[in-house]
């Protein structure tokens, strides 16, 4: 984006309430990277989109779980659907299976993102992939709220590999990782079912690095670090 477009972007104006929910979600500390695994609140996402070009294709679904105190918790999770001016195309469609009807139907973007980003907090954000899902929710939040995605996150695909070299899946899929360690996902493509899905197979990554001596935040970070760097050296 050119200095120009960053200089005279239009200010969001959000209404009173939302207002409100959005100065409380900024006034939220941030993640201590000192913070044990052990007490860390890990926040699982899977989105689903429109395409595959996180700058252009738009947000539909956003799925969430949170792993706390070494367990999965399923029940109190986020899911919404994201309400579409336009209909995604039929073969897009057909993958993540959100008809028209629901897209016409959705929530408001702007409520959509305020609860997932309420959800979510300020805590460490997981997601198969995460550069994608990083990219798309910041910039909706963005364009809905005027604001930054600020968790930082940790990209199972680095992370899965650098624990289980074993396993020979230095560039596999979700899907793959699923497999090896005899996972499944309820409905795939479906971003609440995928969201599951991921924090399972976290819990087993986490369980992996207690196993070698990683039990905080910060060090499960430079691991990832260290993986991302090694594969971008072609290693």
């Amino acid at each position: 984006m050119s200095l120009l477009r960053r200089l005279f972007r239009p200010v969001i104006e959000l209404a009173p309430a939302l207002a409100r929910r959005a100065a409380a979600w900024r006034a939220l500390p941030s993640l201590n990277d000192a913070t044990t695994l052990a007490q860390a609140r890990l926040v699982v996402v899977d989105v689903e989109t429109t395409g595959l070009d996180p700058r252009r294709d738009r947000l539909l679904a956003i799925g969430a779980c949170a792993v706390e105190g070494g367990r999965l918790h399923t029940g109190a999770g986020y899911e919404a659907l994201l309400r579409q001016a336009i209909v995604g195309a039929r073969e897009n469609i057909l993958i993540h299976g959100i008809g028209p009807q629901e897209q016409a139907t959705g929530a408001a973007p702007e409520e959509a993102l305020m609860g997932f980003l309420e959800f979510a907090r300020k805590d460490l954000l997981v997601a198969f992939h995460a550069p994608f899902d990083q990219a798309v929710l910041d910039r909706a939040a963005r364009a809905a709220l005027g604001l930054r995605l600020l968790n930082p996150f940790i990209d199972l695909a680095d992370l899965a590999p650098a624990l289980c070299p074993e396993a020979r899946l230095p560039h596999a899929g979700l899907d793959d990782w699923l497999a090896y360690f005899g996972l499944r996902a309820a409905q795939r493509h479906r971003a609440a079912h995928d969201a599951i899905a991921t924090g399972e197979l976290l819990l087993i990554l986490l369980h992996r690095a207690r196993t070698r001596g990683v039990v905080s935040v910060s060090a499960l970070r430079a691991l990832v670090e260290r993986r991302a760097n090694a594969g971008m050296g072609g290693a």
